[in-house]
This record gives structure tokens, sequence and C-alpha cells, in this order.
């Protein structure tokens, strides 16, 4: 992928919200080192010695960082906490600034061939969390999603990207809904876990033109590109990142039952 504009510095980036998950590190704004997790070992068990191994071969540390990247979410609750907590961490060290990126944005970043893409990452319980983004004409042209009433504090829209369906959380049967009338003009791509899992569902209910990818690479590098074009409000402190759960955790639903 070419070099983006942007942010010229250090740059490091985490990806927890899926079971392997990845690290990126860029430099001058391309990418210089990455590692792809495994779904054997779990995030506790790999961080944080696989981030200050990853800087180590480039002969960096934590202090050569000027940037932090992490996906907030949606994804795994568990994965989110654990790599926004070690983000967080190791922001203090420096009052180094946060770039909070959405997963789904991170995943359509990686499909750019496409001019209506669909992002299906597994949620579990037979459900996906969903976003809908249509491709730009114009190359440059700034994000615009249709659910944010202001200046986001996280990315989620790429560059170049329209948001037209908002991020959500359903069965595929109830996503597919939003892409039936969509589709009298145009073809869908779906990306994601979600959409490897359920693909057969996905074109049963929406034609089987939908053309379905998994996961394309290493997403904390999409996320680490994301970063690079952050906007001064959304470089922020530790205690000022947030997940994006979409979904409420398990422990405050049974907490909720519990009291009624």
């Amino acid at each position: 992928m070419e070099r983006r504009r942007g942010f010229q510095g250090v740059v490091l980036a985490l990806e927890t919200a899926t079971r392997p998950g990845g690290i990126a590190v860029l430099h001058h704004g391309k990418i210089v080192a990455s590692k792809s997790g495994s779904a054997d070992q779990t995030h506790v068990e790999r961080l944080p010695r696989d981030i200050i191994d990853l800087l180590g071969s480039l002969d960096l540390t934590i202090d050569d960082v000027e940037r932090y990247a992490v996906a907030v979410g949606p994804g795994s609750f568990t994965g989110l906490r654990v790599g926004i907590s070690a983000i967080q961490g190791l922001a203090l060290i420096k009052a180094v600034p946060i770039v909070g990126v959405s997963t789904l944005a991170a995943l359509v970043d990686g499909v750019r061939d496409s001019k209506l893409v669909g992002t299906w990452l597994d949620g579990q319980r037979n459900q996906v969390f969903s976003a809908g983004y249509l491709r730009l004409k114009e190359v440059g042209s700034p994000p615009t999603s249709a659910s944010s009433g202001g200046p986001p504090t996280i990315i989620s829209v790429p560059e170049g990207f329209l948001e037209i369906e908002p991020h959500s959380v359903g069965t595929p049967q109830e996503m597919s809904i939003c892409w039936q009338k969509r589709l009298e003009v145009k073809s869908l791509t779906l990306v994601g876990d979600g959409a490897h899992r359920y693909e057969s569902e996905a074109k049963d209910l929406l034609g089987s033109t939908v053309r379905v990818l998994p996961i394309q690479g290493n997403l904390a590098e999409n996320v680490g590109r994301l970063a690079l074009g952050a906007s001064e409000g959304q470089l922020l402190g530790p205690h000022a990142l947030r997940p994006l759960y979409i979904r409420r955790p398990d422990v405050e639903l049974a907490r909720n039952r519990r009291r009624g």
C-alpha cells in the first residue's frame, strides 16, 4: 500500500479486537515492521513483550514512540480491555498522544478496490459487528460519517469513504436487511471474519454476486495508517481513551438480570 501523507514520526499501532491481534510500527508514513499474533496465545501472554521485541528489532525503544494507535472496538471485550490498558500504560511514560481507531474502519481500509463495502466482524452468539461504507470518487476526500453529530474523537471512517450504515451489531439476517435496497444499483463486498464465517448466509440473503473477503492481513497496519491522518481533536490522553463496545459486556448484562 502506498505511503500516506500525515504524521511522519514513530507510530506504534496495536490491534487486540480479534483473537490473533497484531502490532505494527510506522515511520515516515510507512510500515517499517509488523507482527501478527497467534490465536494460541492470549493477548495478556503476549503484551507488552511483543511490543518491546518489535521495537527492539528496529533498534527502537518505548522512548522513541511519538504516537500510539489502538483499535478501540468493536471486538472481543477482553481483548479490547487488554490492548487499551497496555497502550494507556505505555503512553503515560512520556505523555505520548493516542489515536483510537474503529476496528471496522481498519477492516474497510484494507479494501479499496470496491465501491460498496460492508464489514462483518464475528461477534459470537450468531451475531456480527457491522458497518457500511461507500468509496468516494475523489482520492483524498475527507472521511464522512452518517452517524456522527460532530468531529469524532476516534477514527471511525477511513479517508476517501462515506459511512452509510452506522456501527451496529446483530445477526447476519438482521444486518443483511440494511443492504437489500442498496444492492439494486451497486455490488457489495463484505470483509471480515464474520463475513467469512457466515458467507453462505450472506449469499443466500443478498445474492451469489456478493464478494466475501476474510480479514486482509495484519489489521494493526491499517490502524497505524489511519492514525497518521488524525486531527488535533483525535490525539487523546490515556484517560480520554474509551472502548467502542457497541454491545454491552456480558458482566453488565448479567448484573442487570440479577437486579431485575
